[in-house]
């Protein structure tokens, strides 16, 4: 299985450790307004659903299972997703706009997911504006495609 880290952090702001240097960088939904503007933080989110849609499509799938699930209630609310979220659960075959919705409530730290189907592909993300995809096979369209919008897609094994 490949696997990598895809983020908005430039790997040469990292220390030898990999730990990022700049601490001026928004890190959170709660960082609209104060560190980065909401325009500027839906163009990252998008970029980072584009991200997995671009990986999904190399790899030849629209459906995954939600094998993981976790939900912060007072998020939830704030996103107004509890009707979308109370047709969601553990072991669900999600289609790409759920998969979509997914992914923006996790950026937005109202859920925590982890998407996969069978040893083909999983996408999950860690704090801090953190995603980690991996795939059966190595997925250069998809690697560009991330590249090209802004993000950094590096090799990377999955903390999860």
């Amino acid at each position: 299985m490949y696997s990598w880290r895809v983020t908005k952090y430039d790997p040469l702001k990292r220390d030898v450790e990999g730990n990022y240097l700049d601490h001026e960088e928004w890190t959170d939904f709660s960082d609209v307004g104060t560190k980065v503007s909401i325009e500027e933080y839906l163009k990252t989110e998008q970029n980072y659903i584009n991200a997995i849609r671009s990986f999904m499509d190399e790899i030849g799938l629209d459906r995954v299972y939600i094998n993981a699930l976790e939900q912060w209630s007072d998020e939830v609310r704030n996103q107004q997703a509890k009707e979308f979220l109370s047709k969601i659960w553990i072991g669900k075959l999600v289609t790409i706009q759920e998969i979509q919705e997914l992914a923006k409530l996790t950026l937005r730290n109202a859920i925590w997911c982890k998407l996969g189907f069978k040893k083909q592909f999983f996408v999950h993300f860690g704090e801090d504006y953190y995603m980690y995809i991996g795939a059966s096979r190595d997925c250069k369209k998809a690697i560009d495609a991330a590249t090209k919008s802004g993000l950094f897609v590096e090799k990377f094994n999955t903390p999860y």
